[in-house]
Order: C-alpha cells, then structure tokens, then sequence
C-alpha cells in the first residue's frame, strides 16, 4: 500500500512538471516539456526514468523552381541562363532553343533576335522528382522598334538634274524592296534614299543594293553607281568599305553589304542610318544613254539582310 501511494505521489508530480514546463516559455537554449513530449517509465530499481522529447523545429518545405538569369531581352535577343533549384533529379526539359539541356540542373540557351511586330515569349519547364514535379519559367525577346522613316528633304545634284527616289524599307523582316526610275536621261543623277531600321541583327548577315535596266528595249547601259553617305557622290576610293562600292561602266551596278563586323570585301551598314545608291548614266565624263531612247529607265532594289 505504501509502494502505491508513493507511486501515485510521483506520478502526479510528473504530470504537475510536465504541466509547469509545458506553461514555461521558450528560448534560447531551453527545452521546452509538454504532455505528448513526457514519458514516464519505472526502471529495474523501482525508480521512475522522466524523458522529455523535443522533435525540434521541423525544416522549412522547398518547391522546385525554375530561375531565368533575365526575363526580358532586347529585340536582338541574347544568353540566359536557366536555372532549376530544389527540383530533384530532373529528367526532361523543354523550351531550349539553341542547346540540348538533358537532366542538367542549369544551362545556357541562346535566343534569336525577334523580326517580328510584337514580342516572343519562350517557356522553359523542368520534369523532376521534386515537388511539385514540373516547374516554369518565361523570358521575352523584345519586338524591335518600327523602321525609322526615311527623310523627306530634297536634294539637288550640283551641276546635273537630279532625280530623288527613296525607297521604303518596309517592317523588318519583310522581303526586298525595288522602286523604278521615270526618265531618267543623260546629265541626271539618280539618287535612291533609304534608311535602315533601328535593329542589331545577330552575326554578319549579308546582302545586296542593285540596279538595272527596267526596260527591255534600250538594252544594257553602262553606268557609274556608288552606295554612299552622301547623296550625288562617286568616291574611288569608297569609305564606306567593300570593293566594289563605286562601279563604274558596269550595266547591273550592284553592292554587295554586310551587317555588323568589319569585312575588305562588302560594305558594312550600320542600323538606323540613311544610304544614298547614287547613279548616273556616264562612264569616264561620257554619256551612256542613246539619244534615240530619251530616256534610259533602270530599278534600285535592295535585298535585306537576315534580321533586317
């Protein structure tokens, strides 16, 4: 009887503790005792062993992401790095464009420029077995900006009537352009005005400005052309570049131009900048044209660069 009573008195001073360190407050380096965290067990000796269990702070729960190292690029598009965190062991992704990520948990991708009239987006999704087991994440290629308009002032050839033609670029990504002449005779310069559009295509691309006759019946005609920053102007040599940026007593006049870069053999055009493709129907001071034709009428066309 006395064994018992002594065991109830020690049990209830073991719920009365666990009820005075479940009230107690937390801190720093105190474990804090509840009913469910006591235990109460009798050992060999008849004693009683108190335990108090703390399961701690359980860890924070991670998702699985996907990071991009930028959203939002220009419209000459550009690298990103993609990202997964915390996604597991990743078996798939989708949306890479210029590289095959396999189960890589990051990687590089490179995005083309945008020609288009409004922004692209990509999507890039990771498959793991992470929580949840599919993440995503967007960047955005900018739309370039509208082509800038080519100038309206006109221009007046010393020395020589002068017959202005300017040539629409036209959206970017759009095919080539041509324009035709109206009369244009002996001791006339035809200068075809042009402006590039505001955009940075990616890499060297290349193309031509070319002209030749639009008539069948006058045949071919020597010409002098050049493409040039200055309208009326025929400089050998040409600072614009390339080798063949003034021609003289050709029949086809054609330039041939590149973007971007530095090249000894093409003319390198520059984004938002206004050319002049400058011709006359003259070769070495001596007219072309025959005089029984009137007029010796001829296209300009420009063939844009790719991005352009």
């Amino acid at each position: 009887m006395h064994t018992l009573r002594t065991l109830v008195r020690v049990l209830a001073f073991a719920v009365s503790a666990a009820w005075m360190f479940g009230s107690a407050t937390s801190s720093a380096g105190t474990l804090t005792c509840t009913p469910t965290s006591l235990t109460v067990v009798p050992n060999s000796l008849g004693n009683l062993a108190v335990t108090c269990t703390d399961a701690g702070t359980p860890p924070p729960t991670t998702s699985c992401t996907v990071a991009a190292s930028q959203t939002l690029l220009g419209s000459s598009g550009g690298v990103v790095t993609i990202t997964a965190t915390n996604c597991g062991t990743i078996s798939s992704w989708t949306g890479a464009v210029a590289v095959a990520p396999g189960t890589a948990a990051s990687f590089t991708d490179t995005l083309p420029p945008n020609i288009g009239t409004a922004n692209t987006t990509y999507t890039y999704t990771v498959t793991g077995s992470g929580s949840p087991t599919t993440a995503s994440t967007t960047v955005t290629v900018s739309a370039p900006p509208p082509p800038t308009s080519t100038p309206t002032s006109t221009i007046s050839c010393s020395g020589y009537a002068t017959q202005l033609v300017d040539i629409p670029w036209g959206k970017v990504g759009s095919g080539s352009v041509r324009v035709t002449t109206k009369g244009f005779t002996n001791g006339m310069i035809v200068v075809g005005r042009f402006t590039t559009p505001n955009v940075v295509p990616s890499g060297t691309p290349q193309a031509t400005v070319a002209a030749a006759e639009s008539s069948s019946t006058t045949g071919p005609i020597a010409r002098t052309a050049a493409l040039s920053l200055t309208p009326c102007d025929f400089p050998s040599p040409n600072p614009i570049g390339g080798l063949w940026s003034t021609i003289s007593g050709g029949t086809s006049p054609t330039v041939a131009y590149q973007v971007n870069g530095t090249s000894p053999y093409y003319a390198v055009l520059a984004p938002n900048t206004t050319y002049y493709f400058n011709i006359k129907n003259e070769v070495s001071g001596m007219p072309t044209c025959p005089a029984q034709f009137g007029s010796c009428d001829m296209y300009i066309e420009i063939s844009k660069a790719t991005g352009w």
